[in-house]
């Protein structure tokens, strides 16, 4: 026997499990017409998105994918965005700004609360939880749009994960990740059997039963081939880190040595891959026509740039 409701918003969730048929009936009556309101406040502010800000950070709801993070949640930014005073962007109420980093050096926030912009957009409002940098621990609001805020952990299961951290993971016993087994280096292929969440965190099972993170600032859905030798295509410059800091020595053309770990850095201008190597434990810099990856071509570092730069 069929339920007839007249009123919406009475609907139970029984009603949405049995399913509904909806019947559309053709009112004969003029659809009023619509008239400007003419009491409107002529002093009143009109929202528009900030003239220092993106357009695409003001946008409305749909702008977060129906992916809202939830309160608790880790967040980091894909592109560059700015922290605000108040939900309504406003360029003067700016308290700092992140530029576009690697996967690996994203900006993280953990999400206190939400709000809505007078215009509908939705924000999140955060605590920075950048350590060892100045902005650690400053709160105000940023976008909560897909395009360029996503949540730190993985939310869905994978058959394999590459570990992307030059420092690598750990794997341990329990998912709240206590009990340490070892050291997984960069570049280790992982198999995964399980998926299970901690808190407001995410882990990897992995087929022995142990746990590893599901940070994605650290582990990379899929297999990322990570080179084990490179060889100088011509004379480069060995650097006491990866900043471009003081030149250690020359590496003759010819010279091939063993990659130890890789870091990627961001610049206006181009990607830099940078190697370092086991003889010197000392980090060289890829510009691409520099350096050859053993059994690779030197156009395959972009693939590798694209991976950690992408989602």
């Amino acid at each position: 026997m069929e339920k007839k409701i007249d009123d919406l918003t009475t609907l139970t969730y029984g009603d949405l499990e049995t399913g509904l048929k909806v019947v559309y009936t053709k009112s004969n009556s003029p659809t009023p017409e619509t008239k400007p309101d003419t009491n409107a406040n002529p002093g009143a502010e009109t929202t528009k998105p900030d003239s220092g800000s993106s357009t695409t950070e003001n946008q409305s709801d749909s702008a977060t994918g129906g992916k809202t993070s939830k309160k608790g949640e880790a967040v980091y930014a894909l592109k560059k965005i700015y922290l605000y005073k108040n939900k309504d962007f406003k360029k003067s109420e700016r308290i700092a700004s992140y530029a576009q980093k690697p996967r690996i050096n994203r900006p993280m926030f953990v999400v206190t609360d939400y709000a809505k912009s007078q215009a509908g957009a939705t924000r999140y409002k955060v605590r920075d939880v950048n350590h060892h940098s100045k902005t650690a621990g400053m709160i105000g609001y940023i976008t909560a749009n897909w395009k360029y805020v996503r949540p730190v952990y993985y939310h869905s299961l994978h058959q394999t994960i590459t570990v992307i951290n030059p420092n690598g993971v750990n794997e341990y016993q329990n998912k709240n990740l206590t009990g340490k087994v070892k050291n997984f280096k960069q570049g280790t292929q992982l198999k995964v059997k399980g998926f299970v969440t901690h808190n407001l965190t995410t882990r990897y099972q992995l087929n022995n039963g142990n746990y590893v993170t599901a940070n994605r600032k650290l582990v990379i859905s899929g297999k990322l081939e990570q080179p084990t030798k490179i060889k100088a295509k011509k004379t480069i410059y060995r650097y006491s880190n990866a900043n471009f800091g003081k030149r250690i020595s020359k590496v003759k053309k010819g010279t091939v040595l063993k990659v130890k770990k890789m870091d990627l850095l961001k610049t206006i201008f181009i990607d830099q891959l940078w190697y370092k190597t086991v003889s010197s434990g000392r980090w060289l810099c890829d510009w691409e026509s520099s350096i050859r990856q053993d059994h690779q071509v030197v156009q395959q570092n972009k693939s590798h740039s694209q991976r950690l730069f992408g989602y």
